[in-house]
């Protein structure tokens, strides 16, 4: 089954420093936002899920970015499906930031 977060990949993108990874997850933390004003308003969400599909990925983020993919191609109702795995993302998130901590 593929990880919530792949924390090797993520390590490894960020060169093990944990510094740079506290950063880079909060820069995340603060985009999703955006995101999620883009999808509620219904407006270009595509582009929104094509840009969070590649911070996703980014990241080690690889169940988030797979429903993005999914959705690229959906109708509307594919947000769902983006939704889950972005509360599912924000929830290993905060477990890797309690266990860096």
């Amino acid at each position: 089954m593929t990880p919530v977060l792949d924390r090797d990949h993520f390590a490894y993108m960020t060169g093990h420093d944990a510094v740079l990874q506290r950063e880079i997850l909060g820069l995340f933390r603060g985009q999703i936002d955006g995101w999620e004003a883009v999808f509620a308003a219904g407006g270009d969400w595509r582009t929104a899920v094509h840009t969070l599909k590649g911070s996703a990925r980014g990241i080690g983020l690889m169940r988030l970015a797979a429903a993005c993919e999914a959705a690229e191609n959906a109708p509307h109702e594919g947000l769902a499906g983006v939704r889950a795995a972005l509360n599912e993302a924000l929830a290993e998130l905060e477990q890797f930031a309690a266990d860096a901590a």
